[in-house]
């Protein structure tokens, strides 16, 4: 149902628990800023050939265009990168939808998301952005720079655990950079962030490390190895992916692209322009 990446190591349990251990706890002043950032966070789906959708993992908007939204997530949710050719995964045999999960009464709202580009997983490039078209106002949350942090640096991650809708948690980077080399298939984790976090599971991949010291994204949530370390890839590695596709210069996406076709009639898997 939704996508996550774990790797067990061999000194560690191997046993999956996601059990909370922690109590989020936020300072007054804080409530307001988190709920607004909470309100940027949504959830990539797949609409299944029966029509039903399938959940993926979570997404943020972080930049506004003239005529919508960027939102990133992890690159595993769209697929596997085909190593071979040394190609991402393609993300165009679906199509994909952001919900901000609309509870209550609302009805859920499905917003077709066209692929930028994916990130070249084996590299340790697990980054994936669409973009949404809407005149809708929605709040972003801003790119930092984990660069000024230190190890325990505290951080606030809304993601959509389990399937279980957004929910807001809290941890600390508890090292700055992993200097073990994990690497598994399209896993990648050489000098990734080291977290401590409560609440984590499926579906949280992809999902925001919010910095409380700059209230700007300093990470991305893609797994855990055994059961209660979290991993994270580090802004400036989105941002320097980011700068190569801009510049048409990252090959891992342009080969994806270049051979892609328009799967769907409403354009909502149209290679970019």
């Amino acid at each position: 149902m939704w996508s996550h990446k774990t790797v067990i190591a061999c000194i560690m349990v191997v046993v999956m628990s996601f059990s909370a251990f922690t109590t989020p706890v936020f300072a007054t002043n804080d409530h307001a800023w988190i709920e607004k950032a909470k309100m940027a966070v949504g959830i990539l789906y797949s609409q299944q050939e029966d029509g039903g959708m399938r959940m993926h993992c979570t997404s943020t908007a972080f930049d506004k265009t003239e005529n919508g939204y960027l939102f990133v997530t992890a690159a595993h949710c769209i697929g596997s990168d085909d190593s071979t050719k040394e190609h991402s995964a393609n993300p165009y045999s679906k199509s994909f939808f952001i919900s901000f999960d609309e509870t209550g009464s609302n009805a859920k709202k499905f917003w077709p998301a066209s692929p930028i580009f994916v990130g070249y997983q084996s590299r340790g490039e697990d980054f994936a952005v669409f973009k949404v078209l809407s005149n809708e106002s929605w709040p972003t949350i801003a790119l930092g720079n984990e660069s000024t942090l230190s190890d325990g640096a505290q951080y606030w991650n809304v993601a959509s655990p389990l399937g279980l809708g957004r929910q807001i948690q809290e941890g600390i980077i508890s090292n700055m950079s992993l200097d073990r080399p994990i690497m598994s298939g399209n896993i990648n984790w050489k000098g990734t962030l080291v977290l401590q976090q409560a609440g984590v599971g499926g579906g949280s991949s992809g999902s925001p490390l919010i910095s409380k010291e700059q209230k700007k994204i300093v990470g991305f949530l893609v797994g855990t190895i055994g059961s209660n370390t979290i991993v994270a890839i580090p802004v400036s590695r989105f941002l320097a992916v980011q700068n190569a596709v801009a510049k048409d210069a990252y090959k891992y996406w342009k080969a994806v692209r270049d051979n892609s076709q328009d799967l769907n009639p409403d354009g909502s898997a149209k290679k970019p322009q």
